[in-house]
Parts: C-alpha cells; sequence; structure tokens
C-alpha cells in the first residue's frame, strides 16, 4: 500500500478548519448579501449601484410623447474596515502535560470568536439602518401585532419575502411558541409538521430564527437584499516561535478583514441611512 502525498500544509488546514468554525458561528451571515467577490485587493470599500426606476406615461393615440425623466444612478458603500484579529501564545508545556490538543483547540476557540464578531457586527449594522422600529413596551414579549408591522412593511417596500427571516432573541423563544400564530398549520405558511422539541419554524411564512447575540426583547425582520457583507481577506491562521514561552513556545494569530453595510439606504421613503428592507422591535 502506497502512502499518500499530501498537499496541503499545516497553516493549510488550521486555515480550513478556522473557516469551517467561522462559517458555523457567523450564524447572521447566510441573512445577509455577500459581495466579497467585488472586495478586490487595494480597495478600502465595495461601492454597489442603484438606478431609479422609469414611471409609465400615457400617450395619447397620434400624438408624440416626451422623453420621460433621466434615471439617475446612486451607490450604497461598504466600508472595508472591520479589520480583526486574535493573537495568543502557548508554552511548550501545553502540548507535553496536556490532555488536549491546546493549538488546535485554541485555533477552533478563536475562530470562534471571529464568527460572533461577525453576528455582532451585522447586528450593529441592522439596528442603526433599520428603515422602521418598533419601540416595544419595557419588559415586553413580542407579539403577533409586532411581526405583522414589520412583515407589513417590507411587504409594501417590495421585499421578496422568500428571502425575509425573523430573527429573535434567545429570551423571546417562549413568547413565540405561545402564539398560536406560530403553532398552528393555517399560520405557519409551510406545511410542516407541528413545533416538535422546541424547534424553530415559520409564522406567516416568514423563518423564525433565535441568535443568543440579540438582545434581550429585541428581534429583527430583514429580507436580504437590505445588507450586505464583504470579506477581503478571509480568516487565516500563522504561527511563529516564541521563546518566552520554552523552546517549543508559539504566538498564534487568526485575523481577517471585511466590511459591513446596508443596502437601498434611502429608498422607498426610508431616511437616507436607512434601509426599506430591515425592521426592528427594540425596547
Amino acid at each position: 500500500m502506497s502512502a499518500n502525498n499530501l498537499v496541503n500544509t499545516k497553516a493549510d488546514i488550521f486555515s480550513a478548519l478556522v473557516q469551517k468554525e467561522l462559517l458555523e458561528t457567523a450564524s447572521l451571515s447566510p441573512f445577509v448579501e455577500d459581495f466579497s467577490a467585488m472586495a478586490i485587493k487595494g480597495a478600502k470599500s465595495v461601492s454597489i449601484p442603484k438606478l431609479s426606476s422609469f414611471t409609465v406615461q400615457d400617450r395619447a393615440f397620434g400624438a408624440a410623447s416626451t422623453e420621460n425623466t433621466p434615471l439617475t444612478d446612486a451607490a450604497d458603500e461598504i466600508l472595508l474596515n472591520k479589520n480583526k484579529i486574535i493573537l495568543f501564545g502557548y508554552d511548550a508545556a501545553d502540548e507535553m502535560q496536556s490532555s488536549i490538543d491546546y493549538q488546535s483547540m485554541s485555533i477552533l476557540r478563536a475562530a470562534s470568536a471571529h464568527g460572533r464578531q461577525v453576528n455582532t457586527d451585522i447586528l450593529t449594522m441592522w439596528d442603526s439602518i433599520a428603515g422602521l422600529n418598533i419601540n416595544g413596551a419595557i419588559g415586553a414579549d413580542i407579539t403577533i401585532n409586532n411581526i405583522l408591522d414589520m412583515r407589513e412593511f417590507l411587504m409594501a417596500n417590495f421585499a421578496d419575502m422568500t428571502k425575509a427571516v425573523l430573527c429573535i432573541a434567545a429570551d423571546q423563544e417562549k413568547a413565540m411558541l405561545k402564539l398560536p400564530e406560530f403553532s398552528r398549520y393555517d399560520y405557519r405558511g409551510n406545511g410542516t409538521a407541528p413545533v416538535v422539541n422546541g424547534t424553530i419554524g415559520f409564522v406567516y411564512g416568514v423563518p423564525v430564527v433565535i441568535n443568543q447575540q440579540v438582545g434581550a426583547q429585541q428581534a429583527y425582520m430583514v429580507e436580504k437584499s437590505g445588507s450586505a457583507i464583504a470579506f477581503q481577506r478571509n480568516a487565516k491562521v500563522a504561527e511563529d516561535s516564541a521563546l518566552r514561552y520554552g523552546t517549543d513556545g508559539k504566538e498564534v494569530a487568526v485575523d481577517q478583514t471585511y466590511g459591513v453595510g446596508g443596502l437601498q439606504l434611502g429608498e422607498s421613503g426610508v431616511g437616507p441611512t436607512e434601509s426599506p428592507l430591515i425592521a426592528k422591535l427594540k425596547d
């Protein structure tokens, strides 16, 4: 039996592990558009162009029409200003006297921290660009009226509801499960079985997800086209000798560069820094 010739270096393998862990913990990233392909080397931002629309005219038979108002163009900008790093060292004794793979576990935990940071940045961005802000009563759980108001706002702004999601805080799972509109077949909108073992499903056809980083008694209904993320440099791992930790001591860095931002800002009558495809419930 011949031996396999592995083409991946140790750094490559660690980077792959980091990417897998980051994708799993950055659980909000599927709910925003990804423009990483546009975040090329040398760029400090990503510009997403947008155009105005035409209005159809009535033309009298036999009469000449006039030209429509020309289209105007603008752009939403995503600043690539999130330069995140985790730097840690480990002692030579950690590898010799620990029953766990200290280096690998530390790197995976660094990747998890990066994923949580991505979530934090997305939530901060949603909070700042929401076109609808429902100020909930202090200490109040989410209600069906809150959900319907957010859904109405998105639909009125031509949101593609197949790309919409309701993201709620962990403390709101009980409140959601107690809503008959959430647990009954005829309101769920997807024809699936009732909620089993606390699995979150749909309300009025909108998927409901829990994220532990959403603040208590807060919720966001978002359509994917309302916000974006762009990774200019995916998370990477590098290590160097650190003799202060012993002859086998190491110093390890896990870093990445990206940006988040709102899309369709100022459209459909919302403020110039607000998206018509993001709604929030926040005390």
